[in-house]
C-alpha cells in the first residue's frame, strides 16, 4: 500500500476528520477527506513530521493549515527520509536496539547509585560547611520548640550536679573544633528515656534517665563526646540535606516527586538510614579518639552502650528492623570501644 489513513484537524475548530495520505508527484502530499472527497496538497518541503518514538503515532504539521495524526509506517520514512536533526536520528537509532536500551538503563541506574552513595554525601558536607550560623540557629530553635511541646520537660537533676557535668564536659571539648558553640543542657523525657541528642547550632541535651543509667561520670562523658562529634562534623545539617536530596532523586527516578507512594518512601527511608549510620560511626570514632586524648578510658563508651542496649528489644536491631535503624548495631559499637580502650591502654585486665 502507498497510502495511510489518519485524522486531520485544521487548528481552527475541534472537528476531527478521517483522511487518506498519499505521496503525489512534484514532492507533494495529497490529503483526501474520506467524508466529502475533497483533496488538499501539502508540499513536503513545508510539512514537518514529529520525531519517531517507538511505535507511537506520528504527527504531520503544515504551518497555518493544521495537522494530521497517523500511525507510524515505513511509508513515512520514504516520504521524509531525512531526520529533522542528528539528535533525533541518534535517539531513534538507540530506541530501536534492545542492547542500547539495556545499556542505557544500567548506566542510568549505576549513575543514580553513584550519585546517592558518593555525590549526595559530598554535596551535603560542602553545603553544611558553608551554612550560615543564623540558619543553624533557626533550625535548632524550631526543632527544640517542637521537642519541648511533645517530649521534653524541665530536668529534675540538682543544679549543682548539672554544673559539675557541664564543667567536666567543657573541659573535655576545650580546644576542639567548634567547641565554643557547644552548650550542655539537661532535660527530663519519659518518651526518650536514656538518651542524648545534638542540635545543629551546638546545643547538646542529655536526659535525666541517661544520667541515672550511667555507672559513673566517664560513661556520661563518653555519650557527650559522641554528641560533640555530631556537632563537629555538622551531622545535623548534613542529614537534613541528604534526606531531602534522597527523597527528590528517588521520587524522580520512580516518577513520584511528592514521595507519597511506598515505592518512593521505602527506598528513601532505607537510604537515609544508611547515611545516618555512617554519621553515627563517624561520631563514635571521633568520640573514642577524644576520650583517649583526654585520658578518659574509652571502655566507658562500651559500658554505657551495653547499659543502653539492655533497654532496646533485640528484634529492633536484628532482621528487617535493623535495616531501618539509624544507628549501627550495638555489638559493633561496643567492640569499637573495647578496641579503642586496648589501644589506649585503658582497658581493665
Amino acid at each position: 500500500m502507498n497510502a495511510l489513513e489518519g485524522q486531520f484537524q485544521d487548528g481552527r475548530s475541534s472537528r476531527v476528520r478521517r483522511v487518506r495520505l498519499e505521496l503525489a508527484e512534484a514532492g507533494t502530499l495529497r490529503i483526501e477527506d474520506l467524508e466529502d472527497g475533497t483533496e488538499t496538497a501539502w508540499p513536503l518541503a513545508e510539512t514537518a513530521i514529529s520525531p519517531r518514538l517507538g511505535s507511537t503515532p506520528r504527527v504531520l504539521r503544515r504551518a497555518g493549515h493544521g495537522q494530521v495524526e497517523c500511525p507510524d509506517s515505513p511509508l513515512l520514512a520514504q516520504w521524509f527520509p531525512k531526520p529533522p536533526s542528528r539528535i533525533e536520528a541518534g535517539a531513534d537509532w538507540l530506541e530501536r536496539r534492545r542492547l542500547a536500551i539495556l545499556v542505557a538503563a544500567i548506566g542510568t541506574l549505576l549513575s543514580a547509585v553513584a550519585f546517592l552513595r558518593v555525590g549526595v554525601p559530598w554535596m551535603a558536607a560542602q553545603v553544611a560547611e558553608r551554612m550560615p550560623r543564623v540558619v543553624e540557629t533557626e533550625v535548632s530553635s524550631q526543632a527544640m520548640s517542637l521537642l519541648e511541646r511533645m517530649y521534653l520537660s524541665p530536668s529534675e537533676l540538682p543544679q549543682a550536679r548539672q554544673r559539675e557535668l557541664q564543667q567536666r564536659f567543657a573541659a573535655m571539648v576545650q580546644g576542639e573544633p567548634r567547641h565554643e558553640e557547644m552548650r550542655l543542657y539537661f532535660t527530663r523525657s519519659p518518651a526518650l528515656g536514656a538518651n542524648a541528642f545534638a542540635l545543629p547550632d551546638g546545643r547538646l541535651h542529655v536526659t535525666d534517665a541517661l544520667v541515672e543509667l550511667a555507672g559513673d561520670d566517664e560513661e556520661i562523658l563518653a555519650v557527650l563526646a559522641h554528641e560533640a562529634g555530631h556537632h563537629v562534623h555538622r551531622h545535623g545539617m548534613r542529614q537534613a540535606i541528604e534526606s531531602s536530596s534522597v527523597l527528590l532523586v528517588v521520587g524522580l527516578f520512580f516518577g513520584d516527586a511528592s514521595g507519597s507512594s511506598l515505592a518512593v518512601s521505602l527506598p528513601a527511608v532505607l537510604l537515609s538510614s544508611g547515611f545516618s549510620r555512617g554519621h553515627e560511626r563517624e561520631a563514635d570514632a571521633w568520640a573514642l579518639e577524644l576520650l583517649a586524648r583526654r585520658d578518659i578510658d574509652p571502655a566507658a563508651f562500651s559500658r554505657i552502650m551495653r547499659r543502653m542496649s539492655e533497654q532496646v528489644p533485640d528484634e529492633l536491631e536484628q532482621g528487617p528492623m535493623g535495616w531501618l535503624s539509624t544507628h549501627p548495631p550495638t555489638p559493633e559499637r561496643i567492640e569499637a570501644g573495647e578496641r579503642a580502650a586496648k589501644r589506649s591502654g585503658g582497658a581493665a585486665e
